[in-house]
């Protein structure tokens, strides 16, 4: 087999290889255990509790796992979603990729860390979620499959498009329920529908193309005309009338959650998901037009992880958001704003791993977050409040019991602050800006100036119910 960086070995036969069994035998023991272990049992329960109560109001539901990493991953989250499925109605999984790590590590050569995190994808995710009679369906991540060797290194691996192609979509789900663009091959791109709940999962790539000459982490932040245009009008034009819609990608498209810079790359696809949420006309980088006036569907959500934290925004109609990550790193700690003192992930408490129960209720407007790890649970309104500048109005937390607190924060970009760590060190953490609104402690919101905010309430265990609001 030939790669785009040099001739590149099958998966299966390096590990079969004299050399290959040998590299593997010397990987780190992260070895982790499918099985759910003990002490998650009492805690499963009420998890699976939760879901279900959500479950009589909600349209549809999914847990959302990202970024893997599993050579730094405790490999038990696709054990838990299994045993999940069995007592919660839950029944499909949405990973936003990142499977492998960033760097070879200790690993002795630059493939062998990709195909261990291939094969734990499959050995400790697929297989036994697929065997739980639960659908996975997977987005293509700016790691997969690309390595370097270290962080000043210009060396790595990188697995043909073709192959990371038959890993990502290679689920059983997938197989059976995924439209994609014959036209388009490279791009790891689909939809699916869930007709009974009348709704649309839309799977985009925000990785597409390469970046010529290099040897690792070769894939491109960005999204081709092609691909968006067969979004626009094929994913997106050809809803039925009535049906929500659940995007997910790997990178999120606004700056709130991600970086401006990273942001602004997505430009063309925030601006065609908020053509089509607003009925308007998205015209495409080669000056096709796409008309939306008459689309019937409605974007509930656009889920993504990448910045491996929790947060939420909404702009010009739509919810974004960005979960943390499932390996044990202790990014969601330091950039997840209104969290409190998240756990450090430590093997062998239940704070090992960190994703989600994801429920649409599309009638009343709503998506349901159920934490499993570290976190809390959340509860985000889909439609805007509206208010004009010098404007007073009192929001009401119908989702929390107890004494609430109030914050509100800006909708469009949040900020890095440097401040110490559990020890005592200097490290960046995340915070919100509060400058288009106020609130105070009843829940009374003043409007400051023109744009979108989001009125939080929390209780007292920090689980929140989430307004976006918009100025004008």
């Amino acid at each position: 087999m030939s790669g785009r960086n040099g001739p590149v070995v099958c998966r299966r036969g390096f590990i079969s290889s004299a050399v290959g069994a040998a590299a593997y035998a010397a990987m780190p023991s992260w070895a982790g255990n499918i099985a759910v272990p003990g002490y998650y049992s009492k805690y499963l329960d009420s998890v699976a509790g939760k879901i279900a109560s959500k479950a009589k109001s909600a349209t549809d539901g999914f847990f959302f796992i990202t970024d893997l990493h599993v050579n730094c991953n405790f490999k038990k989250s696709g054990g838990l979603i299994a045993s999940l499925s069995g007592s919660a109605p839950v029944r499909k999984v949405l990973c936003g990729g990142d499977l492998p790590g960033a760097y070879t590590e200790s690993f002795p050569n630059d493939r062998v860390p990709l195909d261990y995190a291939v094969d734990w994808y499959r050995k400790g995710w697929v297989d036994p979620i697929e065997s739980a009679g639960v659908d996975v369906y997977t987005a293509r991540g700016n790691h997969d499959f690309s390595i370097r060797r270290s962080a000043k290194s210009e060396e790595g691996c990188t697995i043909p498009a073709a192959e990371t192609r038959s890993i990502i979509m290679g689920t059983k789900a997938v197989a059976r329920d995924a439209v994609d663009d014959p036209a388009n091959p490279d791009a790891i791109c689909y939809y699916f529908d869930n007709a009974a709940s009348k709704v649309r999962y839309i799977v985009a790539d925000s990785t597409d193309s390469t970046i010529p000459g290099r040897r690792y982490w070769i894939l491109r932040y960005g999204m081709h005309a092609a691909q968006l245009e067969w979004l626009a009008g094929t994913a997106f034009a050809t809803v039925p009338p009535g049906w929500s819609i659940v995007v997910m990608q790997h990178i999120p498209v606004v700056g709130c959650i991600t970086t401006t810079a990273e942001a602004k790359i997505f430009d063309a696809f925030r601006e065609l998901m908020e053509a089509y949420q607003n009925r308007k006309v998205w015209c495409s980088a080669s000056g096709r037009n796409f008309d939306f006036g008459g689309a019937g569907g409605r974007i509930m959500l656009d889920i993504t992880g990448h910045v491996h934290c929790e947060r939420q925004a909404f702009l010009n109609g739509i919810l974004h958001v960005t979960e943390p990550c499932d390996a044990c790193y202790k990014d969601y700690i330091y950039h997840s704003p209104l969290c409190g003192n998240l756990p450090i992930k430590a093997v062998g408490t239940i704070y090992e791993h960190t994703f989600d129960a994801v429920q649409v209720d599309a009638s009343r407007g709503l998506v349901h977050f159920t934490r499993i790890g570290g976190g809390q649970d959340r509860v985000i309104h889909t439609d805007a409040a509206r208010m004009s500048v010098g404007d007073v109005k009192r929001f009401k937390a119908e989702h929390l019991h107890g004494p609430l607190t109030w914050v509100v924060y800006d909708g469009d970009e949040s900020v890095s602050v440097r401040r110490e760590d559990e020890n005592g060190r200097q490290v960046s953490f995340t915070e919100y800006k509060t400058t288009f609104a106020a609130v105070d402690s009843a829940g009374c919101v003043k409007a400051l100036r023109p744009g979108t905010a989001m009125v939080v309430a929390l209780d007292s265990a920090l689980n929140k119910e989430i307004f976006p609001l918009s100025i004008g």
